[in-house]
């Protein structure tokens, strides 16, 4: 591309992940888009490397609305941008240890609200479920049946093929380094272009707030926090178990059944990073293995792969989608936490309504979403 731009586009959208896409993919075939990714490939960083789970019960009352608004795209996605289904059911088994059951029946009670076929279970009834729980570690536990895995690569790939339908351009290797507002338009230099845009959408996860101040634009206060996971053989036929999450546990991991005879397991950890290109942590995967093995039979002895991923969280933990109140043309989508591929359908329908000042669509309304409790302000 020329040093000067020679074209403008409507909406200029930084980060080529889940929450980027979807953005993109919403606005295209309303306006001109422009998508700007950092890295040599989409999803290099946390979207590629999440544990890949749909349920409604995580991350707080906003996510949860999001994740119901999401439920019926991700189910049946427009058959000509996927090769194959988007969801598997796989139900989710949230274990309470002995001493933590009325932490687990208050979440119950909570979700419920919700999700109404979620469930109390005894010790007895989650073995039935996974037969390789420890009994003296499993107090009671939380039955979330109507969950599944997300083909999360094919669901990304879906919002790219929508909006490269729509017209919307995607440009890798586009480290953005100034934004500067020149009347009514955004100019945009990355390492090797420049770009004009009306509006910017800030997508750009762990970065959000570097991005943000580039623009002038207060920091909201992200926390990115690495997570650690890897994969082990096993000789278990996981096919029926479900994602086994031990949270209200003084030893917390989770780990679910992949193909080819291996388990995805994690400590589920949150240390607070630097955006970055997040690696794995020898000590979180010692211990991961650890409570693992105290929590079940399991035995494991030796990891096949690891990576890590950083999961970018707002100081109330609720995603982040609007306008910035102070920066003109700025708009933040930012903060989704560990919730962004199974919200990103509705937060996509979200951000394209506060961006093109319409109405929220019906099945937003529906669930009782606001524009303002999204809000970067507040």
């Amino acid at each position: 591309m020329s040093s000067t731009p020679t074209e403008t586009f409507d909406v200029a959208v930084i980060g080529g992940g889940i929450a980027g896409v979807t953005a993109a993919y919403h606005l295209a075939p309303h306006c001109r888009v422009v998508l700007l990714e950092r890295e040599s490939h989409l999803a290099h960083h946390t979207t590629g490397r999440s544990a890949a789970i749909f349920h409604e019960h995580l991350g707080g009352p906003l996510n949860t609305a999001l994740t119901m608004a999401s439920r019926s795209f991700i189910e049946a996605p427009p058959e000509h941008l996927v090769d194959g289904p988007v969801l598997t059911p796989e139900g989710v088994l949230i274990i309470g240890a002995p001493g933590h059951e009325a932490a687990i029946e208050s979440d119950v009670l909570q979700a419920q609200q919700y999700t109404p076929s979620t469930a109390l279970l005894t010790t007895g009834e989650a073995l039935e479920l996974c037969p390789v729980l420890q009994p003296e570690m499993v107090g009671n536990a939380m039955w979330e049946p109507d969950s599944g895995a997300l083909d999360v690569m094919g669901l990304h790939q879906a919002f790219v093929r929508g909006c490269r339908a729509a017209g919307a351009q995607i440009v890798r290797d586009q480290h953005v380094v100034s934004l500067d507002r020149c009347e009514d338009n955004w100019q945009i230099k990355t390492t090797t272009d420049r770009w004009q845009a009306r509006v910017i959408v800030n997508a750009a996860g762990a970065w959000g707030d570097v991005v943000g101040q580039l623009a002038g634009a207060q920091p909201i206060g992200l926390r990115p926090l690495r997570r650690t996971a890897f994969t082990v053989a096993t000789d278990y036929d996981t096919s029926s178990w479900p994602f086994i999450y031990a949270a209200n546990t003084p030893e917390p991991c989770y780990f679910k059944g992949e193909s080819g005879g291996q388990l995805l397991c994690s400590l589920a950890d949150e240390t607070l990073s630097e955006p970055c290109d997040s690696k794995p942590e020898e000590l979180d995967i010692a211990l991961a293995i650890d409570h693992i093995n105290r929590l079940t039979t399991l035995d494991i002895r030796a990891i096949k792969s690891s990576w890590a991923g950083l999961r970018t969280f707002a100081p109330d933990d609720s995603p982040v989608i609007g306008w910035d109140n102070q920066i003109d043309g700025f708009c933040w989508m930012v903060g989704q936490g560990g919730t962004g591929i199974q919200t990103s359908p509705g937060a996509g329908a979200l951000i394209a309504s506060v961006i093109l000042d319409t109405a929220l669509p019906k099945h937003l309304q529906s669930i009782g979403i606001e524009k303002s409790a999204y809000a970067p302000r507040r």
